[in-house]
């Protein structure tokens, strides 16, 4: 049975357009199938193709959520059962961390290491920054 807040939430997600429509269809299949497993997920929607990728990001995005695991109905095997928190969507905190940081961490380790350095200060890092500034006119 969809519980009245459930369907609530699930009709504001689909009204806002807070979700692409392959997570909206995952969602549904969750909503009138919940408690349930991602298997079961996939038989009473009729999935062409494994989509158990967006059990993760709508589990990141705050809609579903783990709820068990227990032997899942379709693969007999154990499996996480997921249900709806009745919540809108909220995008995940990014990582701030520029992809190329730990480059450039080792590349300062290594300088270091060459001129005898056990430690940095700020300053130094700021002079050796504006230096590269400098040499590549930005």
């Amino acid at each position: 049975m969809v519980r009245r807040t459930s369907l609530n939430t699930f009709n504001e997600i689909k009204r806002e357009g807070l979700l692409s429509d392959m997570r909206l269809s995952i969602l549904k299949s969750i909503l009138y199938n919940a408690p349930c497993t991602a298997s079961e997920v996939f038989h009473a929607g009729n999935f062409k193709t494994n989509q158990s990728g967006r059990f993760t990001e709508l589990k990141l995005l705050g809609v579903i959520y783990e709820v068990r695991t227990r032997v899942c109905s379709v693969t007999n095997r154990t499996a996480i059962e997921w249900d709806l928190t009745g919540k809108l969507p909220v995008k995940p905190k990014k990582n701030n961390k520029p992809k190329n940081l730990d480059k450039c961490i080792d590349y300062i380790i290594k300088g270091m290491d060459q001129r005898d350095w056990i430690s940095i200060t700020k300053q130094t890092l700021i002079k050796l920054q504006s230096n590269v500034e400098k040499k590549t006119g930005k």
